[in-house]
C-alpha cells in the first residue's frame, strides 16, 4: 500500500518485532498489516483466502518480512496450527491484532437460525478467544507482547439496524473476553486491550453504501463527523496502542468512531 511510503516511521519500538493480524487479506486488517510493515516489523498476516491473501501482499509492496497463513480463526485446530508456525518460523510473537471474523445471515433475532447464531458468535467472539489462547502462551516465553481485538461500537449498543443482534452479542462479549484477560495478565502482560470503531470503509460498508436505499444516508447521519473512517485511520489507533506511548492502557477499548457513540 503505496501510502505509507512518504510518512516517517513513528515506532521504533516495533521495528524488528513480530506481529500477526487476522483478517489481514483487506479492509481495516490489510491498512493494519501495512502500517506494521511500514513500522519495520515481521508480519504474519492470516487469512482463509488464497488469491485475496496474494492480492493484499502485493498492494503492500516488495517487503520480504510480510508473509501469509492460511487459517480460519473460528477453528482451533488451524489457529493452533498458524501459532505454531509462526514460533517455529519466527521464535516469538510480539504484537497481535485479532481482527479476523465471519458470520452467519443476518435476520430479526425472532427469525434468526440456530445455525446461523453460533456461525456469528463463532465467527466473531469464539474466533478472539481460540486466537488469545494460543497467543498468550507464546508471547509469555518472551516475557509478554501486546494484544487488541477488534470490537466494535455495536459491543457498547445495539445495533442499528434491523438484524445485527448476534453481531452486536459477539462484539460486547469480546469486550467482556478482552477486560478479563487483560486483568488476569495486567500486572506482568501481555498487554491487552480492544478498539471500538465505528462505521469504517470496507468492503461490506462500501456494499452498504452503494444500495438503492436510506441505508448509505443513515450511516453517514450516525456519524457526527460527517464520513466515514478509513481503515488506515483504525490502523493507525492500533499501532498507538501496540507501541510504547500506550503502555497504560490495559482492557479499556479505545473507541474509534468519528462521534457515533458522543
Amino acid at each position: 500500500m503505496t501510502e505509507h511510503k512518504d510518512i516517517p516511521t513513528r515506532y521504533p519500538e516495533l521495528r524488528g518485532k513480530v506481529a500477526l493480524v487476522t483478517g489481514g487479506s483487506s479492509g481495516i486488517g490489510l491498512a493494519t498489516a501495512a502500517a506494521f510493515a511500514h513500522e519495520g516489523a515481521t508480519v504474519i498476516v492470516a487469512s482463509r483466502n488464497e488469491r485475496q491473501a496474494k492480492t493484499a501482499l502485493k498492494a503492500i509492496g516488495n517487503n520480504d518480512s510480510v508473509s501469509w497463513v492460511a487459517c480460519d480463526v473460528s477453528n482451533g485446530a488451524a489457529v493452533e496450527k498458524l501459532i505454531h508456525t509462526i514460533q517455529r518460523q519466527h521464535g516469538r510473537l510480539d504484537y497481535a491484532f485479532n481482527n479476523g471474523g465471519s458470520g452467519g445471515r443476518s435476520a430479526p433475532v425472532a427469525s434468526t437460525t440456530e445455525d446461523s447464531w453460533r456461525k456469528t458468535i463463532d465467527g466473531y467472539l469464539t474466533s478472539v478467544f481460540l486466537c488469545m489462547r494460543y497467543e498468550i502462551p507464546l508471547m509469555l516465553e518472551n516475557g509478554g507482547g501486546v494484544i487488541v481485538n477488534n470490537s466494535s461500537v455495536d459491543g457498547l449498543r445495539g445495533y442499528p439496524f434491523p438484524g445485527g443482534a448476534a453481531y452486536s452479542a459477539a462484539k460486547h462479549g469480546v469486550l467482556g473476553l478482552t477486560r478479563s484477560a487483560a486483568l488476569e495478565h495486567a500486572a506482568s502482560g501481555p498487554r491487552i486491550t480492544a478498539i471500538c470503531p465505528g462505521w469504517v470503509d470496507t468492503p461490506p460498508v462500501a456494499a452498504y453504501m452503494r444500495r438503492g436505499d436510506s441505508t448509505g444516508a443513515e450511516i453517514i447521519r450516525q456519524t457526527p463527523r460527517g464520513k466515514i473512517a478509513s481503515p488506515r485511520e483504525i490502523a493507525d489507533s492500533v499501532l498507538w496502542l501496540c507501541s510504547d506511548a500506550a503502555s497504560f492502557m490495559i482492557g479499556s477499548p479505545l473507541v474509534i468512531d468519528g462521534g457515533y457513540m458522543a
